[in-house]
């Protein structure tokens, strides 16, 4: 897209880094199971009735693997690089079908990442560009340039206000108290 709105650079340094931040988060997920098992493993065998395990630590190395390859496999092609090119249009296209519902994978992709991600913050990387783009962005969520958008919504209204005063015109001309 030829023209330039004003979150245009704050999006795309923040898009084009989600998904090295993504990365990251997951490196840390598997980080932090590994050492809650190496703890559980450490303390069974000190204490040999110690029966404490946590499966947040099974659920942190699981999330950690979804989130490198989510990270590598779809948000790097599909979001960081477009975010980078500021190719906003590849964006808005970028969506769900859910009958005459359209929704945004970068809004389920960044709801996967707070999710599966440590503490939630993986995810921002990918929820605040999108959030800045569908509500903020160059474009209404219907796809239409804001400016044209606008200009449709104010022929609505005229066309409206249009059909009230013929409505009104032609009970004027019905009713015969008003003659």
């Amino acid at each position: 897209m030829s023209e330039e709105w004003q979150y245009a650079s704050i999006v795309s340094k923040i898009g084009k880094w989600a998904w090295i931040i993504g990365l990251i988060n997951g490196i840390f997920n598997i980080i932090a199971g590994i050492v809650g098992i190496g703890g559980y493993l450490y303390w069974s065998s000190i204490i040999p009735l110690y029966t404490y395990f946590s499966f947040y630590d099974i659920w942190s190395i699981v999330g950690g693997i979804i989130l490198i390859a989510v990270s590598l496999i779809i948000i790097r092609p599909k979001f960081s690089n477009k975010c980078a090119e500021m190719d906003w249009d590849a964006l808005y296209e970028w969506y769900l079908p859910l009958g005459s519902f359209k929704l945004p994978w970068m809004l389920i992709w960044g709801i996967l990442f707070e999710l599966f991600g440590w503490y939630g913050w993986g995810g921002l990387a990918i929820l605040l560009p999108a959030v800045f783009l569908l509500f903020m962005g160059p474009k209404n969520l219907t796809g239409l340039p804001k400016k044209v958008s606008q200009k449709k919504s104010q022929n609505q209204n005229l066309n409206l206000n249009q059909k009230q005063n013929l409505r009104k015109n032609l009970n004027l001309n019905q009713n015969p108290r008003h003659k």
